[in-house]
């Protein structure tokens, strides 16, 4: 890199059961090839969207790196990537890293994420456009989340398309850099899985009714193209696809997802 940046790393944290990991996390931030200038660890605030925002002006850097707190970086280097692509070329607009399993997950986290859309994404050796960059673990420039007016602050759930979308109607592009990853763990029991799931169907009702605007498609994979804004029958046809095929390939762990799922998206639409 011809000089090095100001980066300023972002993590929202809100649930005290994922100190250990936060610790954890920081460290990996400490032996970064490229450290970060400044961490921001935002506690209290919700939701995601907001905290992230508040983050954002607590600090001064002119890349930003936003993090979950429940991730690990996957090796030393993670961080120069993502910057060294940004700075190299400002068609980008947002980057990040392949999410990957922990590799202590256990048996049931791993069935959680072949029978799960979204709950990993391989490594790439290129740069490759994609629609798995999420804030799990990604960089933007500071000036081009200005440019998009930050983070919406008052939806619950799908933030982050929300996000890619303003950004890719900017004109910029997105794209997960090459060998870089990071881990994300699946929730470690049924019970949690559950949970998650009647929380995002009953956050997604939420942001249906309110901010329709922002319900957004995601498909599964590295893709780049794609219609973001899809109908709502189209939606509802897509869920019941997945539906029958969890019931037919016997995946019962991705069955009881979805039918959970459902069930607080049908909840949360009648209240």
């Amino acid at each position: 890199m011809s000089e090095r940046p100001s980066v300023s790393v972002v993590i929202p944290s809100g649930d005290a059961s994922r100190d250990a990991n936060l610790e954890r996390l920081q460290e990996d931030l400490r032996t970064q090839t490229l450290p970060p200038t400044e961490v921001e660890i935002v506690r209290g605030v919700a939701p995601n969207g907001r905290a992230r925002n508040v983050g954002v002006s607590r600090t001064v850097g002119d890349i930003l790196v936003f993090l979950d707190d429940d991730v690990r970086l996957g090796s030393p280097d993670v961080l120069e990537r993502l910057v060294s692509h940004l700075q190299a070329d400002p068609t980008l607009g947002m980057v990040g890293t392949a999410q990957q399993l922990p590799p202590d997950s256990t048996p049931f986290q791993r069935r959680c994420a072949r029978q799960i859309s979204r709950s990993e994404s391989p490594v790439v050796s290129v740069l490759t456009e994609s629609d798995m960059v999420t804030t799990q673990c990604c960089a933007m420039r500071r000036a081009v989340l200005d440019e998009v007016g930050g983070f919406h602050d008052r939806i619950l759930r799908g933030v982050d398309p929300e996000l890619r979308h303003r950004v890719r109607a900017a004109g910029y592009r997105i794209a997960v850099v090459p060998e870089a990853w990071h881990y994300h763990p699946m929730p470690g029991s049924l019970r949690a899985l559950l949970r998650m799931a009647w929380r995002n169907g009953h956050a997604s009702a939420y942001a249906r009714r309110h901010f329709p605007e922002t319900v957004l498609y995601n498909p599964e994979g590295h893709v780049a193209e794609f219609e973001a804004a899809r109908p709502l029958s189209r939606r509802v046809l897509r869920n019941a696809g997945d539906l029958v095929s969890s019931l037919l390939s016997g995946h019962w762990i991705g069955l009881l997802y979805r039918v959970t799922y459902v069930s607080g998206n049908l909840m949360g639409s009648v209240r």
